[in-house]
């Protein structure tokens, strides 16, 4: 053995031997639901020429797993007669330090040629290694490793993410040529959910606990949910670690989903309650909480609400997005305040909103980076809702490449690398066709008007022949075959004055809130209500001028009061006590009057919170 170390030492010094460490202990190097990449590697490995695989994935899909995995099969003499004694040598390339790298790596190459290919170097995150000597003004390691690949002096195996591949490998053709790709995706739910089912026992055994199913299927789930911004086995892996850690530390012997909720809790703050209510809970009375912010679209919230009752009851196209709308009608009619309001209600928070104001994109050579904002966008939410606001504006390669989105539920680069939108519900808003919107809600009020007798076979004939001229006002601007592919068209008519009140109405409430939040009370009438309704709209932007009047009008005024008040520091508001004062006695001192172009007093003030 001491003979054999003297042959070798620069690879016994720099590199860890993973098939004798497989040997040792087969169960930890067991690579789950991962044969048909090992067998790829095999493959590549028994090639003649260029036989140097390099696996590509993101970072935590398991591509050192099946490295590992390989290493145990050679060890149990399983990986075929070609790989028979064979030992994966892993490069610690921490160990080669900052000086001599260069040396240091041909000194290994020039060992591993005089072993006769008994040895194969693994280079984990084989990017670290290029341009290793560039301030020392020599050439990277890539060029080292050039010359002796191609003269079969050592095999290789590498592995990278894709961006990393395309920055430091894709750069080089010569090296790019040495290497055979094998690409490595991220798990599916149930591959995933069998990966952990398969190391889980290695856990328990460390962590001396007992994982349930729920704790399992938790992980993953809830791991893809919230956890967006890495990837599947691992984050689902580190969950379980965690949640056994904890359970271990507070003597619990059975690890279930209530456990992995805590280590989110202390990841990402998100209370325990929300993270294991589930979708029955959070959408019961969808309508009603979508009905709660936007005022005036019944026919709009109903169907939404039966589309997502759909999709979430599984019963949707299982290869498409969870649902795909287009939104009609003319601006500030609530279709982006419905989108937000979805998010809040599906998946508990308006960040899950991902927009995208799609004028950005007009021109023909924007396509590849809307792609690239847009997949990456999905593969940290997975969960959300995509809002396309203004899809008229995209160029028509924009809507071509969203065709495959909408028919397949997925969108592939050119690295057939696919970006999942199966959770994804999408949004598009237009204001094509609001002419004619506008123009049938005109002669539907006519109608109601004359009272003219409707049956329901006459309202079923006027639906068909507007829903009719709606599509042919899309065809003019969008493909067919990409108005074909929306699931959902829905129009949301101009707001009558009825329902602008109950917005102003709304929105004051929400100003009542915040006011709450520093000791004061919002006191208005009914007057202020019309005033609002009267100066806060127009036909043209429907609701939207209503905020910019709220904030002008009253925020702004009452937020002088606040800044006055508060160099007095004996006023009543901030000494509540109802010994001291009369409320009201206190709003009519901090009233404001505003008079509108009419001449019209409009009333409105602070009183103490009476908390």
């Amino acid at each position: 053995m001491a003979e054999e170390l003297k042959k070798t030492p620069n690879i016994d010094r720099y590199t860890d031997d993973l098939t004798v460490a497989a040997a040792k202990n087969p169960d930890e190097y067991k690579a789950v639901a991962r044969n048909q990449e090992i067998k790829q590697v095999i493959i590549n490995l028994n090639r003649k020429t260029k036989n140097n695989p390099i696996l590509i994935g993101e970072a935590g899909v398991g591509k050192t797993a099946i490295i590992e995995g390989l290493a145990r099969l050679i060890a149990l003499h399983k990986a075929g007669k070609q790989l028979e004694g064979k030992h994966i040598r892993v490069l610690q390339i921490a160990a080669l330090g900052q000086q001599d790298t260069v040396m240091k790596m041909l000194n290994i190459i020039n060992e591993f040629k005089q072993t006769n290919g008994e040895n194969i170097l693994f280079i984990d995150e084989i990017h670290t290694i290029m341009d290793a000597d560039q301030t020392g003004g020599a050439m990277d390691l890539g060029d080292v490793l050039k010359p002796a690949m191609a003269r079969g002096d050592i095999q290789l195996i590498g592995s990278t993410t894709i961006d990393e591949y395309k920055k430091f490998i894709e750069r080089d053709p010569a090296l790019q040529r040495r290497f055979q790709q094998v690409i490595v995706e991220e798990p599916s739910r149930n591959t995933s959910i069998k990966i952990l089912n398969g190391i889980k026992k290695n856990y328990e055994d460390y962590h001396h606990v007992y994982y349930d199913d729920s704790a399992i299927a938790g992980a993953v789930d809830l791991s893809v949910r919230y956890i967006a911004d890495r990837y599947l086995p691992d984050k689902a892996i580190d969950l379980i670690d965690q949640a056994g850690a904890i359970a271990a530390t507070n003597h619990v012997v059975d690890v279930d989903i209530k456990q992995v909720a805590l280590v989110l809790q202390e990841m990402k703050g998100i209370p325990i309650t929300n993270v294991l209510r589930n979708d029955t809970n959070r959408l019961r009375n969808i309508k009603d909480k979508l009905s709660k912010v936007v005022k005036g679209q019944e026919e709009a919230i109903q169907s939404v609400a039966n589309v997502i009752t759909i999709a979430k009851a599984g019963l949707q196209a299982p290869n498409r997005p969870l649902a795909s709308f287009l939104f009609l009608g003319t601006t500030g009619t609530g279709k982006t305040a419905l989108s937000k309001q979805l998010a809040k209600v599906m998946f508990d928070s308006e960040n899950a909103l991902v927009r995208f104001d799609m004028s950005e994109f007009s021109e023909r050579d924007s396509l590849n980076h809307f792609q690239i904002l847009l997949t990456d966008q999905i593969k940290h939410r997975p969960y959300c809702i995509l809002l396309l606001d203004e899809i008229e504006k995209a160029c028509s390669a924009v809507h071509d490449r969203l065709l495959q989105v909408l028919d397949a539920g997925e969108l592939r680069d050119r690295f057939g690398r696919s970006t999942d939108f199966r959770n994804v519900i999408i949004i598009m808003t237009t204001n094509i066709a609001a002419e004619l919107i506008n123009e049938r809600q005109s002669s539907e009020k006519t109608i109601e008007g004359d009272e003219i007798d409707q049956s329901e076979r006459q309202r079923i004939r006027r639906n068909t022949a507007f829903k009719k001229l709606v599509n042919m006002e899309l065809t003019n601007i969008f493909r067919p075959e990409f108005v074909n592919r929306i699931e959902h068209k829905i129009v949301f008519n101009m707001l009558p004055r009825p329902v602008i009140k109950q917005i102003a109405q709304n929105d004051l409430q929400i100003l009542n809130g915040r006011l709450q939040e520093h000791g004061f009370q919002f006191a208005y009438g009914d007057d202020l209500i019309e005033y609002l309704a009267d100066i806060g709209t127009d036909v043209k932007n429907g609701a939207r001028p209503l905020e910019r009047t709220i904030e002008n009008e009253v925020t702004a005024p009452l937020s002088m009061i606040i800044l006055q008040l508060e160099n007095k520091p004996d006023n009543n508001y901030h000494k509540i006590s109802a010994k001291v004062y009369d409320p009201r006695d206190q709003f009519e001192r901090s009233k404001l009057q505003h008079h509108n172009k009419n001449g019209r007093k409009i009333n409105f003030g602070l009183i103490p919170d009476s908390k």
